[in-house]
């Protein structure tokens, strides 16, 4: 049964994710434009070293994929401000960006939006350690 009590937590609870979607703070409007704190050391989950290892060194666009994230990571940006500055060909970066973003180490103030701007996702800045581990092995920055 519901109570008063049961109605109000739930507004409480709705209320402290106001602007966040699925709690990720990337989405709230007053953060876009801030770096994330990727030098802060955190806990690294072994199963997230496989992803970027498998995106990055098993693929034939993997050093692609690797830059377009170290570049996101100092600027969050769209398509084509990443397309211009990595010099590389529009249709490719948006693969590159879909690719990334199916796959949660990026993501996006518009879904489908044209322009939208991408940022590393949460999970990628917490685990940006083991990201840069992997480029340092592979002796590419």
């Amino acid at each position: 049964m519901n109570s008063p009590d049961s109605d109000s937590n739930n507004k409480k609870d709705t209320d402290n994710n106001e602007g966040r979607i699925g709690g990720s703070e990337f989405n709230n409007d007053n953060n876009k434009n801030k770096k994330p704190n990727i030098n802060e050391e955190k806990p690294v989950d072994p199963r997230f070293k496989r992803l970027p290892w498998s995106m990055i060194v098993s693929t034939r666009g993997g050093i692609n994929r690797a830059k377009v994230i170290n570049f996101l990571v100092e600027s969050p940006s769209n398509a084509n401000q990443v397309s211009v500055q990595l010099k590389l060909d529009y249709k490719t970066v948006i693969h590159h960006l879909n690719v990334l973003k199916k796959n949660s180490l990026i993501v996006t103030d518009n879904e489908d939006a044209y322009g939208a701007t991408y940022f590393i996702s949460p999970l990628m800045e917490k685990n940006y350690s083991a990201f840069k581990e992997i480029m340092d092995r592979i002796g590419k920055k």
